[in-house]
């Protein structure tokens, strides 16, 4: 039986799961605070006890060793460390196994607190809290709770940060349109938007970036409005590339609403996330989806694009 969750998110509800998370550290006064963050469950594979870890020489500093799961080798973060510069983890710790970008990595964390169901809505831009380099900031969103505050964390500029290859892959042969092609591109982590962005650019495509689902779709409406009054689509826009996680508007929901618009619809749209896999293609094709990419493999995301405009490649 499918469960409500998969509904939910299949059908382009804009909702989804988080697991909330403790993490401690001293403030500049030595006292101990301690700051509630979220991850979507879809990231996560399980939640376990400190394993046994393996200290390795020449890790980054907040990568506390190695420990086998399943016959897989896979990093332990501890995330105090990264995050507040404390190391702080013991065997009373929890450890957070994610996997995305093809990628497991364990998460030490202080406590696991529960699971809330939430909108993408409900997810505010961290834009008034980040300094002016956005892409040093380690969340993509914050919810608001009574008497207390989640932060959305940035798993895969985390994860990028410890192996820089599993957040875009640039290997493949350099390729560049000659045809003129212009995409949006909807993608919250501000990391990955700039590896997205320079790939593009070096491809000569024109591009516009979007922090979140909803400005997206926005200026979406703006070029609908213009090919209302006259304008060919391509004079503005050639194909849409989403993340799936965004706070306001997630990317199921961005694609289903493209595709339900008798203008945009004509539209080629790229689901371009770290959380596909082939348990969820069935939720992007039933929102409409013209093709589905996993990171970091962005050479398969430039030849996706060739192939949906039927752009020839170069010889």
């Amino acid at each position: 039986m499918t469960n409500k969750s998969e509904i939910l998110i299949e059908s382009g509800t804009n909702e989804l799961e988080i697991v909330e998370f403790l993490l401690k550290f001293p403030n500049a006064r030595g006292e101990m605070k301690e700051q509630h963050y979220g991850i979507n469950v879809t990231k996560i594979r399980e939640i376990i006890r400190i394993p046994t870890i393996t200290l390795i020489p020449n890790l980054p500093s907040a990568v506390v060793g190695v420990f086998e799961l399943r016959e897989n080798i896979i990093p332990a973060l501890d995330l105090t460390g990264y995050l507040y510069d404390y190391p702080n983890y013991s065997s009373n710790n929890k450890m957070i196994i994610t996997e995305f970008n093809r990628v497991q990595t364990g998460m030490i964390v202080n406590d696991v607190s529960r699971i809330h169901r939430i909108t993408w809505a409900d997810i505010v831009s961290p834009d008034i809290v980040q300094d002016a380099n956005p892409e040093q900031s380690t969340i993509t969103g914050i919810v608001q709770f009574p008497g207390k505050r989640i932060l959305m964390l940035d798993a895969e500029k985390i994860v990028a940060d410890i192996d820089p290859s599993s957040a875009i892959d640039n290997s493949g042969k350099d390729e560049r349109f000659d045809h003129k092609i212009r995409v949006f591109t909807a993608e919250d982590s501000a990391i990955i938007r700039k590896m997205i962005g320079n790939r593009l650019s070096s491809a000569n495509i024109e591009f516009e970036s979007f922090n979140d689902g909803q400005r997206c779709w926005e200026r979406l409406l703006e070029v609908k409005e213009h090919v209302i009054n006259g304008d060919a689509m391509s004079k503005y826009l050639d194909l849409v590339i989403t993340d799936i996680e965004m706070p306001k508007l997630d990317g199921y929901t961005l694609t289903r609403q493209i595709k339900e618009d008798e203008i945009l619809g004509l539209l080629p749209v790229v689901i371009f996330s770290s959380m596909i896999n082939q348990d969820i293609l069935h939720k992007g094709e039933s929102v409409g989806a013209d093709a589905q990419l996993s990171k970091p493999m962005i050479g398969e995301l430039l030849s996706s694009i060739r192939n949906l405009l039927g752009v020839e490649e170069n010889h």
